[in-house]
C-alpha cells in the first residue's frame, strides 16, 4: 500500500489507524478509499483559486448554525499545489495548518478531523476510537452508488459513498444516542476539487420526514480567484 504525501497532518492517524492484526495483514484499498484518498482531486483546479463551501448544522441535539469554509489553492515554488484553509469564521474559526504538495482536496481532511473531535466532545469518548471506526468502515463496509445531483441549475453525475461506522461498534452503548450516525461523501469530476458534499447525520425514529437529532452538511458553492 503506497502512502501519499498529500495528507500530512492527520492522514496517518485517519487512513492508517490499524490494529496490529490488521497492519500485519493489510487489505487492498477499497473503492471508497481510492475515491477519497488516492485520487488527484485538484488536478483540474486552476491556481490561484478559492474553493468555497457552505456549512450548515441543524437538528435537535444542539443549536444549529450556518457558516462557510474556503480552501485557497496556489502553486508552490518547487511545483505542486498548496491548500490554505479558512474553516468557519469569527469565533467559530478552527485554525488548521496548510497542506503542501496537495493532490487530494484538503477540505475532506479538515472535515474529518473536525468530525472526530466533535464526536469525542459530544460523547466523552476517544478521538482515536472514532477515527479508527471511520477508517475501518471506509475500508470494509462503505457503499458506493452512482447518483445524479443538481449543481448550478444542471444535472450532473456523481458518486456517493455512505458509511455507518458505529452500528456494529462494540462500544456503542457508551454513545448510543449517536450510534446510528451515517456519513455521506458525494463526489463528481464536474465539480472543481471533486468534492460536492460531505454530510454527517443522526436519524431518529419519527413520522416526520428527514427528522434528525443531528444533521451537518458541507456543500460546494463556487470556485474562483481568491478575493
Amino acid at each position: 500500500m503506497r502512502v501519499r504525501r498529500t495528507w500530512p497532518f492527520a492522514a496517518a492517524a485517519l487512513y492508517f489507524a490499524l490494529s496490529p492484526a490488521q497492519a500485519a495483514d493489510p487489505q487492498p484499498i477499497s473503492q471508497a478509499e481510492t475515491l477519497l484518498f488516492t485520487t488527484d482531486h485538484l488536478k483540474d483546479v486552476q491556481s490561484p483559486s478559492r474553493l468555497h463551501y457552505a456549512f450548515r448544522k441543524a437538528g435537535t441535539l444542539e443549536k444549529g448554525f450556518s457558516d462557510s469554509v474556503d480552501i485557497d489553492v496556489t502553486d508552490e515554488p518547487g511545483g505542486g499545489k498548496k491548500g490554505v484553509p479558512r474553516f468557519f469564521s469569527g469565533a467559530r474559526q478552527i485554525k488548521y495548518p496548510e497542506v503542501s504538495h496537495a493532490e487530494g482536496n484538503p477540505v475532506l481532511l479538515y472535515y474529518l478531523e473536525r468530525e472526530i473531535r466533535e464526536m469525542a466532545r459530544l460523547t466523552g469518548g476517544s478521538a482515536n476510537h472514532f477515527r479508527q471506526r471511520i477508517r475501518t468502515a471506509l475500508a470494509e463496509s462503505a457503499q458506493v452508488e452512482a447518483i445524479d445531483i443538481r449543481v448550478g441549475g444542471h444535472t450532473i453525475q456523481a458518486q456517493r459513498i455512505t458509511i455507518a461506522p458505529y452500528e456494529s461498534d462494540p462500544q456503542r452503548e457508551r454513545f448510543e444516542r449517536l450510534a446510528t450516525k451515517q456519513y455521506e461523501f458525494t463526489l463528481s469530476d464536474k465539480v472543481p476539487g471533486l468534492i460536492y458534499q460531505l454530510r454527517g447525520h443522526v436519524p431518529i425514529v419519527s413520522q416526520l420526514p428527514n427528522a434528525a437529532v443531528l444533521d451537518e452538511t458541507l456543500t460546494f458553492q463556487s470556485a474562483g480567484a481568491p478575493k
